[in-house]
């Protein structure tokens, strides 16, 4: 997925561990979870510094087999917007059985003008 940012996954497995950096959200590149083969189900939290209500994320349907749930489509959010326009959002579990792409990465697509903020993404055990 050339050209798309990559997203840092926090593995948790029961422990205390430390947090990993958030990744800046990149509307011009999208985003790109590689390797979420490895992981049946994440978490995603998007903390949202600015968002309009033209503003949205995507976390894209797979592709092929092995996301034998792709016919679900795609997972959109619509961000509410107004003032101040910040938003803090999870979503979850995004299980690969929807979403996973056939070069096992899962892609998540940002659109807006004033959409900004962070993202974490965290594997359940």
């Amino acid at each position: 997925m050339a050209g798309r940012s990559e997203i840092t996954v926090n593995e948790l497995s029961g422990a205390f561990k430390n947090h990993e950096t958030a990744d800046t959200i990149d509307k011009t590149n999208d985003h790109v979870i590689p390797d979420a083969w490895q992981y049946r189900r994440l978490l995603l939290s998007f903390e949202l510094t600015a968002a309009t209500a033209d503003d949205s994320i995507t976390i894209k349907a797979g592709d092929g087999e092995p996301a034998f749930r792709r016919s679900l489509g795609d997972l959109v959010f619509e961000a509410e917007g107004g003032d101040p326009g910040a938003e803090r959002v999870v979503v979850g579990p995004i299980e690969s059985a929807r979403y996973l792409q056939s070069d096992g990465s899962i892609l998540i697509d940002v659109a807006g003008d004033t959409i900004a903020g962070t993202i974490d993404a965290y594997a359940l055990p």
